[in-house]
């Protein structure tokens, strides 16, 4: 009886080393699994910061270039824009002198026509010192006019032109070309590429030819 109590005991005893042993086993196995899954998510950690700085690298070339382009798009703006207001201003000041310069042709010509008339007078009826103011205002009214570049348009003897010309007289005659300035009743003057007034004109013109057989049955 005895003998079977001890063979009892040590059945009892082997089964708990083996319960120990597959207990340790399987502890073995888990903390190796353990040890695994640590492994690849320190790896996936690792891959991520590797990653995450060229990430925000590309993100941070992408916003540096779209600020990039915008300055471009801003100063590029912005030269246009000063183009265009230099453009008006100079377009707005050229206006301005045109309109001075088209209101100082009247007092020219009556400086001019006042001139004559007193030069034909005669200097017995018209006093000296009068004379020599118009001639003053005369040069003056003209310096201006030429300070600002203002030319006079041509006339006698030149072609009639409809773009710088008015002809308010138009003579048969084939003593001259067709078309030449005979006569100039009033100056005409132009700026730059602006015409300020036309030049007032007469104008020849040549006669139709009478055919023969007209002039026969006449």
């Amino acid at each position: 009886m005895h003998r079977r109590s001890r063979d009892l005991t040590r059945m009892t005893m082997r089964k708990s080393d083996n319960l120990k042993n597959i207990s340790r086993f399987e502890s073995e196995e888990i903390g190796e699994n353990s040890v695994d899954i640590e492994s690849e998510k320190r790896k996936e950690a690792e891959a991520d910061l590797q990653a995450e700085p060229s990430v925000k690298e590309d993100a941070i070339k992408r916003e540096r270039d779209e600020y990039y382009d915008l300055l471009l798009r801003k100063q590029a703006e912005f030269e246009n824009y000063k183009r265009r207001v230099n453009k008006e201003k100079s377009e707005l000041r050229k206006a301005v002198k045109i309109e001075l310069l088209r209101d100082l042709l009247p007092v020219l010509d009556a400086c001019e026509k006042g001139l004559d008339s007193m030069k034909k007078e005669g200097s017995g009826t018209v006093d000296e010192a009068f004379i020599a103011g118009y001639e003053l205002l005369l040069r003056e009214l003209k310096a201006i006019l030429e300070k600002n570049e203002v030319t006079q348009v041509p006339g006698v003897g030149e072609s009639f032109d409809p773009s710088v010309h008015e002809a308010v007289v138009r003579e048969m005659t084939r003593d001259f070309e067709e078309g030449e300035i005979l006569e100039e009743f009033r100056k005409g003057y132009q700026v730059e590429d602006r015409l300020l007034r036309p030049s007032q004109v007469k104008v020849a013109v040549w006669p139709e030819e009478v055919p023969a057989e007209s002039r026969e049955t006449s």
